[in-house]
């Protein structure tokens, strides 16, 4: 899930300007589904990026009906082509909201290997859902980047950053509202993208077909499954793995003092327990937690200025790292485990003043933040379609009850842009009606274990397994997880069992 980069600071909802399409791919000869303007169609489209043509790939757009924006969304199966194939695909549904499906050159040859490392022996369903990727018309905003650009330039406090974000931000979705009625936030909410997805398996007619969603996709395919319990016919939803739930009800503004304290709880117990983490803090006679704080509080009083390095080779940016932007950027770190020496080793760096010992936690963070496959836009639109907006007296009791970091957290309800975009009926988490396994990180400090267990507690129809030492995405840390799941979706009613590393 990329929320943290909206909610924590305004700087970091620079995390990128939609993937605009620049492209323009003939469709002559493709096949027309419904010709009704109310009805949403299917277009057989040239794929428009460079891939391992010895793949069989079929790409195409879902076009929406126009009283929901009419929105162009592409689509990109990947056939199977082994001997076991089998007839009932997987929709892969990303994180965010607002991560794109990648669905351009490397996301592609991505996506091929891990569908070939995976062996789940069926076609791999992806779709950049309305505001992400490729799809049009795309939520954009030019002076939203620049504003945010500029503001990491500068050391602002976070409540500057905030308050400066939300005027950005509402002026952007006023002007884009302005500008193509279509681009109204509530044609963003997860009940839309759940009835596009829904719309595009009935026109691709496959006999059965599951999903598989991580973190945010989780949200959206409890949806897809709760609008399919209400139709007449029999559903062809077969089963869903939801990895690193997060239903509707959890996560948002209201949980963030939580969700960060603790978070940052496990980096300070989990870093005390590895010599290697201690280590690199470079003091055993402080806590992970006293040196970290010390941190915060020299970068509150001097910044440091970086000049970070771009992965897509775009020129260099400076980054003016203050005290919350240290913070977001460790919080980001703490998603796997792996990178918490990242986080030891820049609170040393801050105590030394030493750039280069910084770069390692922020340049990924950096970059990430730039990045052309998310769209903070479209996250703001649809976490605020779903979620109502918290009472402020409540909110604040959170913060006062999770006070380690109260005053990166005490501004957040009054700056959330939900109070300019209001949810109407916000959305409802109800259970699975299909076959679903859970899968949740021990680690976890976004989408809470605490969640995953909650749920699985009142759903009859759901398998829980937890991991480990793993923390978000599991399947994106346990290989030999992710290859057990063939045996999940060929007999999603019976006991799940992962392979064992050694049986591999």
């Amino acid at each position: 899930m990329s929320k943290h980069r909206y909610w924590f600071s305004a700087c970091m909802a620079l995390t990128a300007l939609l993937f605009v399409a620049h492209h323009f791919y003939t469709r002559a000869g493709a096949s027309e589904l419904s010709t009704s303007p109310q009805a949403y169609k299917f277009l057989t489209t040239p794929c428009w990026f460079d891939a391992d043509w010895t793949a069989e790939i079929r790409c195409g757009e879902l076009h929406t009906p126009s009283a929901s924006g009419a929105f162009h969304l592409p689509v990109v199966i990947l056939k199977d082509e082994t001997a076991t194939r089998r007839k009932d695909p997987i929709v892969y549904l990303q994180g965010g909201p607002g991560a794109g499906a990648r669905l351009h050159s490397d996301g592609i040859k991505s996506w091929l290997n891990w569908m070939r490392y995976a062996a789940l022996g069926r076609d791999i369903i992806l779709i950049d859902t309305r505001g992400t990727g490729r799809s049009s018309p795309a939520l954009v905003c030019a002076e939203y980047n620049r504003s945010n650009q500029q503001m990491l330039r500068e050391h602002a406090s976070l409540a500057e950053e905030l308050a400066s974000g939300f005027d950005v931000t509402r002026t952007c979705f006023d002007a884009a509202v302005a500008r193509n009625p279509a681009l109204d936030y509530r044609h963003f909410s997860t009940r839309q993208s759940a009835s596009d997805i829904r719309a595009l398996m009935q026109l691709l007619d496959y006999p059965e077909w599951n999903i598989l969603g991580v973190s945010y996709g989780t949200r959206l395919a409890l949806e897809i499954s709760y609008q399919e319990s209400l139709q007449q016919q029999p559903t062809k939803l077969k089963a869903m793995v939801l990895d690193s739930i997060y239903p509707a009800g959890f996560g948002g503004v209201q949980t963030w003092p939580q969700v960060l304290d603790e978070a940052m709880h496990k980096f300070f117990s989990g870093c005390a327990a590895q010599p290697e983490c201690i280590n690199a803090l470079g003091d055993s006679n402080r806590s992970p937690l006293e040196l970290f704080m010390g941190a915060l509080d020299s970068l509150r009083e001097s910044p440091i200025e970086l000049t970070i390095k771009r992965w897509d080779g775009e020129a260099p940016v400076s980054f003016l790292l203050n005290d919350h932007r240290f913070l977001s950027a460790a919080f980001a770190a703490t998603y796997t485990p792996r990178d918490w020496l990242k986080i030891a080793t820049a609170i040393k760096g801050v105590e030394e003043h030493n750039r280069e010992a910084l770069k390692p936690l922020i340049e990924p963070y950096v970059n990430q933040s730039m990045s052309e496959d998310f769209n903070s836009l479209t996250f703001t639109a649809v976490d605020c379609s779903d979620n109502p907006v918290m009472n402020e007296m409540d909110y604040l009791a959170l913060v006062n009850q999770y006070s380690l970091l109260q005053n990166y957290t005490r501004d957040q309800w009054r700056y959330q842009l939900c109070h300019h975009l209001v949810a109407e009926a916000p959305l409802q988490s109800y259970q699975p009606y299909v076959p679903t396994l859970i899968l949740a990180g021990e680690l976890d400090p976004v989408t809470p274990l605490e969640w995953a267990q909650a749920v699985h507690s009142k759903w009859k129809n759901t398998q829980l397994h937890i991991s480990q030492n793993t923390a978000h995405s599991v399947l994106s840390s346990e290989a030999c997880l992710l290859q057990s799941l063939v045996h999940f979706y060929d007999q999603p009613a019976a006991t799940f069992e992962r392979c064992m590393e050694e049986d591999r």
